[in-house]
């Protein structure tokens, strides 16, 4: 059977269904098949082709005729981009197969150390990456909503990799353990929410609502951090100020940009 010299191509919207262009095409300026995900490039505005009457080259030479229901593909404007956190850490630890019994404490990969216990003498890395982050927090900063639940939201995200290891100081996890209130429920481990496998080497301690966790090797702490909780007891606090003073610890959190001493930690943990 002979083909066309030239196919002719109707263009349909697929938001509403009608037709907005039509054209005489060469074959040679078709591609063989629709049959796969495709996208085309019209007056310079991608689009992406969500049905083909008929679908192959071999059928619409024969017929002389193409139908191309499109979709218009949206470009976000890197200026319309908004995140909910000004700042995470990248990267993070590597996860493995969790082959143990027990709960895990389950957190959003985006939560990973965002508020961390790190050693004094390392005040100079974090001070570094708190300027970059009030630099977010004062310069990438909007509100979006009305009413009762105004969201905050950013238009850049700093990624903190500093310190590595913000442990620079021996913290011993049985010392710590005893800090706590007593009675709290040690969990197996760590992980993310969309990851089934435990942070390698980690640890969590539920003591009333509040939360710590963190990496451990052996007895040695190397990453300490807190899932504060505004029904905290006050005794939770008090062994939390204790550690930070026996272990010479700063509290970063990084989210507000603020690097808290002992004194202050009876505040963040419970701010009411």
């Amino acid at each position: 059977m002979a083909h066309t010299e030239s196919v002719r191509v109707v263009f349909v919207d697929a938001g509403t269904e009608e037709e907005f262009a039509r054209t005489e095409l060469a074959p040679g300026q078709l591609p063989d098949s629709f049959e796969h995900e495709t996208r085309l490039d019209l007056g310079g505005e991608p689009w992406a082709v969500v049905r083909a009457e008929p679908p192959t080259a071999a059928q619409f030479r024969r017929s002389g005729s193409l139908v191309l229901t499109l979709r218009r593909i949206q470009s976000m404007d890197p200026q319309e981009m908004a995140y909910s956190l000004p700042t995470v850490f990248d990267p993070l630890p590597a996860t493995e197969e969790s082959t143990g019994p027990g709960e895990h404490l389950v957190i959003h990969e985006d939560d990973w150390r965002q508020a961390e216990m790190v050693s004094r003498r390392l005040a100079g890395q974090v001070e570094a990456e708190m300027r970059a982050i009030h630099e977010v927090l004062q310069q990438h900063a909007r509100v979006i909503g009305e009413g009762a639940s105004p969201v905050r939201v950013f238009d850049r995200i700093h990624l903190r990799r500093t310190p590595t290891a913000p442990l620079s100081t021996e913290v011993s996890l049985r010392r710590l353990s005893e800090l706590l209130p007593a009675g709290g429920r040690p969990y197996a481990g760590v992980r993310f929410r969309d990851d089934p496998g435990r942070v390698v080497g980690s640890f969590a301690l539920a003591s009333d609502p509040l939360t710590v966790y963190g990496q451990a090797q052996g007895d040695l702490v190397t990453t300490l951090c807190l899932v504060p909780s505004p029904d905290a007891a006050a005794e939770s606090a008090a062994g939390l100020e204790q550690a930070m003073r026996e272990f010479d610890l700063l509290l970063a959190d990084w989210c507000t940009g603020r690097l808290l001493d002992a004194s202050a930690i009876g505040a963040f943990v419970n701010p009411a």
